[in-house]
């Protein structure tokens, strides 16, 4: 099976393909069989009915760990990175969009129980960078995709003719923190009453803000696409008032700088955050727009 990476000769805004963590949310270019072609499809998020049964596990954005037997140790803007949706134009096909470490791709498969077809040649822009190293390994890899297998801690397998793994790759886990949360605990510590520590979370967007507990609160996430549940937290800034708060504002930007990891707690409603060695340094709870409050 044939899927070579064919180079779109047309203009393609490189900026608004690189608009960061919702980048694969976004539009995809795909040319027709002749490769002339070219035209923009909206990617759009799809109900569970309209999901085919063999595509249901491939739905969602996926980081790239591995590329023929090597390691992906990339993070950040250039971390290489899959996204399934299906396709609006081949019913049960999927579209696969992805970042090489370069340049954007997309293309089509047909996903059967047993293996994986081409649907459409694969297309690419055009961007000439200093520093990709995966941007080769992964374009072959894709060109030698066969078959597919799902593994433990959310990870797909996908495979050649012979069976051989080329690529492996992690699911996104972050989506669950999307909304608006009050902080509950602090490394050990119940937030006081009076320290009203709320903040909304956009992964989607790589934003956080809200109130530290005396002043608003601003700043950038850093999903690490080398962890499905990796986080950081960069760049906070604040406004500069002071309120008897203030000790427990401080140890919540403190403790949001050390941020590693970021999982679910108990209930949907709960998420726990992690340092680097794994100890809880941050709990919380959802909350409604209305607790959430004018920020």
């Amino acid at each position: 099976m044939k899927k070579s990476v064919s180079l779109l000769i047309a203009t393609i805004s490189v900026t608004a393909l690189m608009t960061g963590c919702n980048i694969l949310k976004k539009s995809g270019t795909t040319v027709n069989s002749d490769g002339n072609v070219v035209k923009t499809t909206t990617v759009t998020k799809q109900t569970a009915t309209q999901t085919q049964p063999a595509t249901d596990e491939f739905i969602g954005e996926w980081s790239i760990t591995e590329i023929l037997g090597e390691k992906v140790v990339v993070n950040g803007d250039n971390h290489p990175k899959l996204t399934f949706q299906l396709s609006e134009d081949i019913p049960g096909a999927l579209m696969v969009i992805g970042f090489n470490g370069c340049n954007y791709i997309n293309g089509t498969w047909k996903v059967t129980p047993t293996g994986i077809e081409s649907a459409g040649a694969f297309a690419s822009t055009m961007r000439s960078c200093p520093d990709a190293p995966y941007e080769f390994t992964m374009n072959k890899a894709l060109d030698q995709v066969t078959g597919y297998a799902f593994g433990p801690d959310h990870t797909l397998v996908l495979k050649n003719e012979s069976a051989g793994t080329v690529m492996t790759l992690r699911k996104r886990l972050l989506s669950f923190l999307n909304g608006a949360w009050k902080i509950d605990v602090i490394k050990g510590v119940k937030v006081p009453s009076t320290a009203d520590v709320k903040v909304v979370i956009d992964v989607d967007e790589c934003k956080i803000h809200g109130n530290a507990g005396c002043n608003l609160l601003n700043g950038d996430i850093i999903v690490n696409l080398d962890k499905g549940d990796g986080i950081e937290f960069k760049n906070l800034a604040t406004t500069r008032m002071t309120c008897p708060d203030i000790a427990t504002e401080q140890q919540f930007l403190l403790a949001l700088e050390e941020v590693d990891t970021a999982v679910q707690g108990a209930t949907p409603n709960e998420a726990v955050m992690k340092d680097a060695q794994g100890k809880v340094i941050i709990t919380m709870h959802r909350i409604s727009a209305e607790e959430l409050g004018d920020m």
